[in-house]
């Protein structure tokens, strides 16, 4: 056997000293693992705490929104893509009833309703309540929320407040019914009262028979003009000719302005100018303006109209009066429904006026004459061929028939 070389005093102490240096080494690498694996222990514990806290507060916030979803004061499903419900809350259950969970929405619907879809977004069950059914997508795995309402109490405030505005818009019409109607009735009472005389001849009596006979027709067109408003029906339209409008306009207020003393001016008129609307409705508007200024006057008033054409579209009629005119303070509210400066008035003569040429796509203003008394400029569109042609077009559509109430 051959012998172990032994080593120099030199190569044992380098030996050594190269141990040490790896010795040091591996306690340094030791120390910075330990270092590494506490560093990495701690932000595990950290993130494991962190991950608990937040599970922990997601399932607070399942809890809390588990309870709002019990406590909701509507119904609440969860249908899946085959449309299964998987969940109701028990407000869904009280409306619909008990076995929601692992049925058909289709069969549930056609149990408690006779249909098996929603046409609409509100559905009438079987014991009358109505509910109000939305439905919305929940996830990307075809689930669908679907929110169910009662809404029976909505519907029935609804229908009270209905009425209330039925009745609100009667009370209306019948003021402004007796408001229109008062004028051509207290005609009719004047002509009526002169009827009575010995000495009136017949031929005399004839004509203020015919004047009694029109302004008792005039009053019925009124009358049915407002039962057409209350039974919701559009306001009756036909050609008809200014000179008509003035003429029948002159004959209601007359009387009245003889009685009190006063006058009226009426320009004649020719058959070119024509409108679409109501001629009772305009003979109407313009007689609460002339008895309007004779209230105003508390006496004798001079009225006078001006008639003209502005232009191929539209015409204008001023109705001037020399009484004491309007205060600057309330000439703003004139039109106004129910607003009036004298203690016995209504406050709707002026405000069925403006109600009247707006329905007739026209608009009226009031001012102060420099020379004293007021002046009512009435701006209504010309019934041209294009307007008429629109008219006749909507009557045969609508299967009517147009009326021309135009002079044989």
């Amino acid at each position: 056997m051959g012998q172990t070389k032994l080593l120099s005093t030199n190569q044992l102490e380098q030996a050594f000293e190269t141990f040490n240096q790896v010795s040091h080494k591996l306690d340094n690498s030791y120390r910075e693992l330990e270092c590494q694996v506490a560093g990495l222990s701690r932000e595990l514990m950290s993130a494991k705490s962190a991950r608990l806290k937040e599970l922990s507060e997601k399932e607070r916030l399942a809890n809390r929104l588990s309870s709002l979803v019990a406590v909701l004061p509507g119904g609440v499903l969860i249908v899946d893509s085959r449309q299964v419900i998987r969940d109701a809350n028990p407000e869904a259950v009280e409306l619909l009833g008990d076995a929601l969970t692992g049925e058909l929405w289709s069969d549930v619907l056609l149990r408690v309703s006779g249909n098996s879809e929603i046409k609409s977004r509100e559905l009438i069950l079987n014991n009358s309540r109505r509910v109000s059914v939305v439905s919305r997508p929940l996830d990307v795995t075809g689930d669908h929320v679907v929110l169910i309402t009662d809404v029976s109490e909505i519907h029935q405030l609804q229908e009270q407040l209905s009425r209330k505005k039925r009745l609100t818009a009667l009370g209306e019409m019948a003021a402004r019914l007796a408001h229109q109607i008062r004028t051509p009735l207290s005609t009719t009472t004047l002509y009526l009262s002169q009827l009575g005389r010995q000495d009136l001849r017949h031929e005399q009596r004839h004509i203020i028979s015919a004047k009694v006979s029109d302004r008792l027709n005039h009053m019925g067109k009124l009358v049915d003009s407002m039962l057409s408003f209350v039974r919701g029906e559009k306001p009756a339209t036909k050609i008809i000719y200014l000179h008509e409008v003035l003429e029948s306009f002159e004959s209601t207020v007359l009387p009245h302005l003889e009685s009190s003393g006063s006058s009226i001016a009426v320009p004649h008129v020719d058959n070119t100018l024509k409108l679409v609307g109501d001629q009772e409705e305009l003979v109407g508007a313009l007689s609460n303006i002339a008895m309007n200024a004779m209230q105003a006057a508390n006496g004798s008033v001079v009225l006078s109209l001006w008639v003209g054409a502005l232009n191929n579209e539209w015409l204008q009629i001023i109705v001037r009066d020399n009484g004491p005119g309007i205060s600057k303070k309330v000439i703003d509210r004139i039109f106004d429904p129910f607003f009036t400066t004298r203690s016995q008035g209504l406050g709707l003569g002026l405000a069925v006026v403006a109600m009247t040429i707006s329905n007739h796509g026209g608009e009226i203003f009031a001012q102060n004459r420099p020379e004293g008394g007021a002046e009512f400029m009435i701006n209504l569109p010309i019934a041209n061929e294009t307007a008429i042609s629109t008219m006749v077009t909507q009557k045969i559509n609508g299967n009517e028939e147009i009326e021309d109430e135009s002079p044989e």
